[in-house]
């Protein structure tokens, strides 16, 4: 019995011990997901951190620094060349580059951390907000929409915006809407960049061309397009008769921006259509579009319009925030030349 009972004993006392070793098991391995998990909200929480001081200090310097036709200035004027620069003709501020200025055309440059940032100037893109006199047949040509398509697609456009009820040649109408099981066109300007996909016709293109279009186009501004911002493949499709000729100058802008759209045609060879001193612009305009993005996930696209005479309220507002997928771009990014987005000092003595 005595042999029985220390058998059963130690029975038990394995059976206890494997017990404890699981439960050990599973609270070590319960552990490692906590730090893992806490691991992974730090590195998202440093990923917005990054994000947002990005974009905060880029509004402070655009709403303080005034901007060239080379894009932004990173460093203050001093008062001698601010007060030379406001000594024109009319009493305004020249727009000649300074030399070092962050571009304005969408290019992608390192900000804070893993942070990657693209400054868009709203006036180098195409106004589909209110298309009556933007260039909407050569964006859609521009991102590659066949020639029998675009007439149509534009005729919808507008159709969606008017307040009438009259369909144009190709268009549609509210009818045409009812028909597929879709919302009827709300016969006003888009307000928000996602409209655009509710035009009929617009949602059906390839996905390719939807993205150059919603990376080239806006609805928060309709005026003269920006010859020294616009996207290139889209300025090539705009100017008529851009050649060899053409495209090198256009490889120039950055150093040499144009000072007037004369300058363009005359350097270029190509001709601008419609009215060049009204349809096009060489400076900024107050509207700005941020894209950031960190080491994974996808981005932000945030459009500002700088405000510097509000009274009582901040130097700019912000239009529109929302999700975009991640930009694709074999380049290395941009070095942002301002101590403001130099790395921080190593810790220690």
């Amino acid at each position: 019995m005595r042999t029985s009972e220390r058998g059963i004993v130690l029975v038990m006392v394995l059976w206890l011990l494997a017990a404890m070793a699981v439960v050990v098991g599973l609270v070590v391995l319960w552990s490692r997901e906590r730090v893992a998990d806490a691991q992974a909200l730090r590195t998202a929480l440093d990923a917005r951190l990054e994000a947002v001081s990005t974009r905060d200090t880029l509004l402070v310097v655009a709403a303080t620094v005034p901007m060239t036709r080379a894009g932004q200035p990173l460093v203050a004027l001093n008062p001698s060349e601010l007060a030379e620069r406001r000594l024109d003709d009319f009493g305004g501020f020249d727009k000649s580059p300074r030399g070092g200025e962050l571009r304005l055309d969408d290019s992608v440059y390192a900000g804070l951390g893993a942070v990657r940032v693209a400054v868009q100037d709203e006036a180098g893109l195409v106004g589909v907000g209110f298309p009556v006199n933007a260039p909407v047949l050569p964006l859609l040509e521009a991102a590659g929409v066949e020639r029998e398509r675009r007439g149509p697609l534009f005729a919808a456009l507008q159709d969606f915006i008017d307040a009438d009820a009259l369909r144009r040649l190709a268009g549609a109408e509210a009818p045409a809407y009812e028909r597929r099981g879709l919302p009827p066109p709300p016969g006003r300007p888009l307000a928000a960049p996602g409209e655009l996909w509710r035009v009929l016709g617009w949602s059906d293109l390839p996905r390719a061309s939807r993205e150059r279009i919603a990376d080239w186009s806006t609805v928060a501004y309709s005026g003269a397009l920006n010859i020294n911002t616009a996207p290139r493949t889209l300025l090539e499709t705009i100017a008529i008769g851009c050649g060899r000729a053409c495209r090198a100058r256009l490889d120039q802008r950055a150093e040499r921006p144009f000072m007037d759209a004369r300058q363009f045609e005359v350097e270029t060879g190509a001709r601008l259509p419609g009215d060049r001193d009204v349809d096009f612009r060489t400076a900024p305009s107050e509207l700005f579009r941020l894209t950031l993005w960190g080491a994974s996930g996808s981005a932000w696209r945030i459009h500002v319009r700088l405000t510097p005479l509000a009274d009582q309220a901040a130097p700019w507002s912000v239009d529109a925030a929302y999700r975009v997928p991640r930009p694709v771009s074999d380049d290395a990014p941009r070095t942002i030349q301002s101590p403001l987005f130099a790395p921080p000092p190593l810790a220690g003595p």
